[in-house]
């Protein structure tokens, strides 16, 4: 009897080990963790971040660009401007010193340090740079990443033409082989140039004009849904990757969109007075010149209006040859010597410098509020909108 019952024992043992045993099993396999639903990321899931690395430097997407400090964007506040700034009227340009500044609070601290990014109360994740050619939105990406040693990633139209472009697989492969590498070797810079590209306008069809294909990889904004699901979802307060966009062409882009994307827009103008003068010396002293007390700085800023600051950097290394700094003391630095060649530069004409101003005006909301403030001074009820036309529905 006690034999079989040693042997009932045993029996019962053997099975509650069994069971033990598979829900061991079962609690492993609850422990694995999903992968959150990001477009090409299943592809790269099992693939170590430092190959990916490898290989985005093979195709040139990682990029080392020119060290560039932030104090070499030449420019000065303009406090007559900020004490003129009217609510009811269109702003003032901002200067070169509040760009700076702006840059520096807003992405060279967050980007920098993660004390400040976790502290900041705004989303810091993506800005928008627009303004003419030559204004200064290229060097101010370089001093970016050279003050806060980040790693640049090139999503530009020019570099991605071309590669990974086979299907929408291996786009979206691309995008997300871009953002495991930025949060693994953090702070990471995302870098689009071109930004219209990347989020073109909606353009009448014109007759006998063909459809555009839908999933066409030698689109630049095949990118497009991709970008907008990684930075949605991978970028949060804790991670230091931000993404820059430049563009001398916003009013070719869709607005709806750039809203949505980006956090932050930065308008670049041409330098006012105070820069320009500013500039002039400094570019001429940089490359040798030498100014004599009675040289018309004043005159030389007020030709220069609506040049841009690579425009006036030209002109004086056209001027300031090897054999004109030689013949500085016998024939000391004239006038007339910079007006030549600050003729042959592009300058902005008024009707560009109005597509920026409606396109600030779009993109921060200022034309709409400047109307609802001009209504509510007249003392309108608000029942027509800024067309003229009465709200509600259709009169049966």
């Amino acid at each position: 009897m006690i034999k079989q019952e040693l042997a009932n024992m045993m029996v019962l043992a053997k099975q509650k080990g069994k069971k033990k045993k598979k829900s061991k099993k079962k609690s492993k396999k609850k422990k694995k963790k999903k992968l959150p639903k990001l477009p090409g990321l299943k592809f790269i899931a099992t693939r170590d971040p430092y190959d990916l690395l490898v290989e985005l430097i093979q195709h040139n997407i990682v990029k080392k660009l020119p060290p560039t400090n932030l104090k070499e964007f030449i420019g000065e506040f303009n406090y007559i401007h900020s004490m003129l700034d009217d609510i009811k009227q269109q702003l003032y340009d901002p200067s070169m010193a509040l760009i700076r500044q702006l840059v520096t609070e807003y992405i060279i601290f967050p980007l920098g340090s993660s004390l400040v990014r976790n502290r900041i109360p705004e989303h810091v994740r993506s800005f928008l740079f627009y303004g003419p050619t030559g204004t200064g939105k290229t060097q101010i990406v370089r001093a970016i990443a050279h003050e806060t040693k980040s790693i640049v990633f090139d999503l530009s139209p020019s570099t991605i033409d071309g590669q990974y472009a086979t299907s929408k697989a291996t786009t979206e492969t691309m995008v997300a082989m871009v953002f495991v590498c930025a949060k693994e070797y953090q702070p990471s810079l995302i870098y689009i140039d071109e930004a219209e590209k990347i989020w073109p306008a909606k353009k009448k069809k014109k007759k006998g004009q063909k459809k555009p294909k839908k999933n066409d990889m030698t689109n630049p904004n095949r990118i497009e849904k991709a970008l907008s699901k990684w930075r949605t979802k991978w970028i949060t307060d804790e991670t230091r990757i931000t993404i820059v966009a430049c563009t001398s062409e916003p009013h070719e882009g869709n607005k709806k969109k750039f809203k949505k994307f980006f956090d932050k827009t930065i308008y670049f103008p041409f330098p006012d007075y105070t820069t320009r003068r500013l500039m002039w010396k400094t570019f001429i002293t940089e490359l040798g010149g030498k100014l004599k007390t009675d040289f018309p700085l004043s005159t030389l800023a007020h030709i220069s209006a609506g040049y841009s600051a690579g425009s006036i950097k030209r002109t004086c290394e056209n001027v300031l040859t090897e054999f004109r700094r030689g013949k500085m003391e016998q024939r000391p630095l004239a006038l007339a010597e910079f007006i030549g060649p600050l003729s042959l530069c592009a300058a902005t004409m008024d009707d560009q410098y109005d597509d920026f101003r409606k396109f600030t005006d779009d993109i921060t909301g200022d034309g709409k509020r400047r109307t609802e403030i001009e209504a509510a001074l007249r003392g309108d009820d608000g029942d027509k909108d800024p067309k003229g036309k009465k709200k509600g529905g259709k009169k049966k």
